[in-house]
């Protein structure tokens, strides 16, 4: 359940999108800020919600999923604390085209667009790093139709766990990454019975070890390996 409750967090500034930037930017956006608790798989926004808000991730665990007419899934990008989302409204402020869904305990902090396009507008370092956002998205973008195109299911496996072990800024070191087969079938766009065959191939030749709903990268640099392209 979606908890409404006043929650007190600290400033913005100590996330990675406002490095480098003056305080007095954050703390502009603080006075607009509230904060929400959501439970794991709750949604946070439905396909044609209206674009009202942008995001920051304080704790927690959110995907970005797109589903076709013919019920299938991708999931775009999985992201962690301090990871800013929801900002393509900015461009289109129409309806939201993809889902946002919690995947753990997540606190969220809201900025209404209005305001915060009021302040991208009066500070040209925010807009700067806005539009550096933009672009590292564009890349990410670029580079899983790359992936999709020209490596082998195994190859993109490899490559989604270990920028999901390098993203989880919360994990514990050698901890578990906490993904179902099906949600790593979303990210790499295959079948989950062809995920689950190929994470029980890497499992027997000792580079992960699997459990329930997580896995340990047991050796993240022969995995590197089998991420090369052939």
């Amino acid at each position: 359940m979606r908890t409404t409750t006043r929650l007190t967090l600290p400033s913005l500034a100590e996330e990675k999108f406002f490095l480098g930037l003056d305080p007095s930017i954050s703390a502009r956006l603080d006075t607009f800020a509230w904060h929400r608790r959501y439970d794991p798989r709750q949604i946070i926004y439905f396909p044609d919600d209206r674009c009202d808000y942008v995001y920051w991730v304080r704790s927690g665990r959110v995907k970005i999923t797109h589903v076709t007419e013919r019920h299938r899934e991708l999931t775009y990008r999985h992201l962690f604390k301090g990871d800013l989302f929801g900002e393509e409204g900015l461009a289109d402020r129409s309806q939201r085209k993809d889902y946002a869904e919690a995947l753990t305990d997540t606190v969220l902090t809201l900025v209404r667009y209005d305001d915060f396009f009021q302040v991208v507008q009066e500070e040209g370092t925010l807009s700067l790093a806005l539009a550096r956002h933009c672009c590292r998205r564009a890349l990410d973008v670029e580079k899983s139709l790359s992936d999709l195109l020209f490596m082998e299911v195994r190859q993109r496996i490899a490559c989604r766990l270990l920028e999901l072990s390098g993203q989880e800024a919360e994990r514990e070191d050698n901890g578990p990454l906490r993904l179902t087969h099906q949600e790593l079938a979303n990210l790499v766009g295959a079948t989950r019975e062809t995920v689950t065959v190929t994470l029980r191939a890497l499992q027997e030749e000792g580079i992960v070890t699997l459990g329930n709903r997580h896995l340990y990268l047991v050796d993240p640099e022969r995995l590197a390996q089998v991420a090369q392209p052939l």
